[in-house]
């Protein structure tokens, strides 16, 4: 009998070896998780100022399409205004209609 308790004493003398560690080993995954834990409050921090940083690049980014949109309602205008005027200057066949409205009418100016 003494024989089959042999690889028993083995066995627990490398289970007490072994428990001996666990206060080591607890102590460092407990430091670990405290690592962590602030690493992960950091990380939310920083996500909660790229989400307000990017609210507020939202409002901007509205804002500037709103102007763009007001800048091409006034280039598109202006557009109109010069093809107004051009219509109005001389051209290859001579006189401007200005000049020939004023020519039709009489009205010398010089």
């Amino acid at each position: 009998m003494a024989g089959d308790l042999r690889p028993m004493r083995t066995d627990m003398a490398v289970m007490r070896e072994s428990t001996s560690r666990l206060p080591e080993g607890i102590e460092k995954i407990e430091q670990a998780v405290t690592g962590l834990s602030a690493k992960l409050d950091a990380i939310d921090q920083g996500v909660g100022k790229v989400h307000a940083n990017m609210s507020g690049l939202n409002a901007q980014v509205e804002t500037l399409g709103k102007r763009v949109e007001a800048m091409e309602q006034t280039v598109e205008a202006m557009r109109g205004s010069v093809e107004n005027v051009i219509k109005d200057l001389p051209g290859a066949s001579g006189a401007g209609v200005v000049s020939r409205v004023r020519d039709a009418i009489g009205g010398d100016t010089n």
